[in-house]
């Protein structure tokens, strides 16, 4: 369950991992806006966990931590140790809803110390306990500043708990495990479902149904997770069901070797280790064929082996729908204003 900003007037404490709305949703429904609404109804507390000083602090903070990208979870497992230690953690919502957090609720078939408590207090099979010095020399973050956080979030509820799409934008696994931690705060402290409270996830919005283009059935039953379509470039057949998560078959019978990309800048600026997708990306004999279509030279048309023009929303009859717009959803008719060159 996501929600959306305006329920933070709902809400006691706002922590923001990595979410920046004041630079990444500016337009459409002014995210920034309702958020800053929601908070003068509440005077809620507003916590900012970012590398940067972004935008959507600017002074309206009460809190600002510098952290070192891509040390999320590791924060979290330290907040996680002093919640669970001082006993702020939501037993009864534990209890109730999750499995695997301790002993009590551990799948019989889960090894001896599998659970999530165990790994937090260094019982588990890696014996590390993630207490907040060890975080800190992780994260940057001083031990005394990750105790007092986790304090005030484990005693303090609600609470927006919510990150952004920048945490999980790391390779090698660090943004899945940032993720996820992200969204075990929540779990711990029990703001899951309740008015004021979030997922961890990032905000919701909601969007007025619209008429679109009909999908068509794909005859191709075989799929992979869209993050893993450089790996399908570099190593497709070697990808299995197991160990790839490849969906319909037990494995790829063959690599990727065309990629059609019309109005999205997606090859590049969506994806962990950019450097790595660059080099496969330069590499004819991996991907044989790029087409983009597009009105702008974007980060992604720099790899296009045709790249095509497209028109502007100026030069085309068009419908303008609502995105990031909290519980204002719209549509806007969007006329033709000028002829197109095409």
């Amino acid at each position: 369950m996501v929600t959306a900003r305006q329920d933070i007037e709902n809400s006691k404490l706002v922590v923001l991992f990595g979410n920046n709305p004041g630079e990444t949703r500016m337009s459409g429904g002014g995210v920034t806006y309702y958020l800053e609404q929601a908070r003068q109804k509440s005077n809620a507390r507003m916590i900012i966990i970012d590398p940067r000083y972004t935008d959507t602090g600017a002074g309206r903070e009460d809190e600002w931590i510098p952290i070192r990208p891509g040390t999320d979870a590791a924060l979290v497992n330290g907040l996680a140790y002093v919640m669970i230690t001082e006993n702020l953690v939501d037993q009864a919502f534990l209890d109730k809803y999750c499995v695997g957090y301790d002993e009590k609720t551990l799948p019989a078939s889960a090894p001896k110390n599998g659970h999530y408590k165990a790994y937090i207090l260094g019982e588990g099979p890696d014996g590390v306990a993630k207490t907040p010095e060890w975080a800190s020399q992780i994260t940057g973050v001083p031990a005394d500043k990750i105790i007092k956080l986790a304090r005030e979030i484990g005693s303090t509820k609600p609470a927006f708990i919510s990150q952004g799409w920048g945490p999980q934008r790391h390779a090698n696994l660090y943004g899945e495990i940032a993720t996820r931690a992200i969204s075990m705060l929540a779990i711990l402290t029990g703001n899951v479902g309740i008015n004021g409270g979030n997922s961890g996830a990032r905000e919701g919005s909601y969007s007025l149904p619209f008429v679109r283009m009909p999908t068509l059935e794909n005859p191709i039953q075989t799929s992979i997770s869209m993050f893993m379509w450089t790996d399908a470039i570099e190593r497709g057949p070697e990808m299995t069901a197991l160990r790839d998560g490849v969906r319909g078959k037990d494995k790829l019978d063959v690599p990727i070797k065309m990629i059609w990309n019309y109005a999205g800048n997606c090859l590049i600026n969506q994806h962990s280790e950019i450097n790595r997708t660059h080099e496969i990306l330069q590499d004819d004999k991996k991907c044989e064929l790029i087409v983009v279509i597009d009105c702008h030279m974007t980060s992604s048309a720099k790899y296009a082996d045709i790249l095509l023009p497209d028109c502007t929303a100026s030069e085309q009859m068009d419908f303008a729908l609502d995105a990031s717009c909290g519980n204002m959803s719209y549509v806007i008719f969007n006329d033709q204003v000028i002829k197109s060159a095409l």
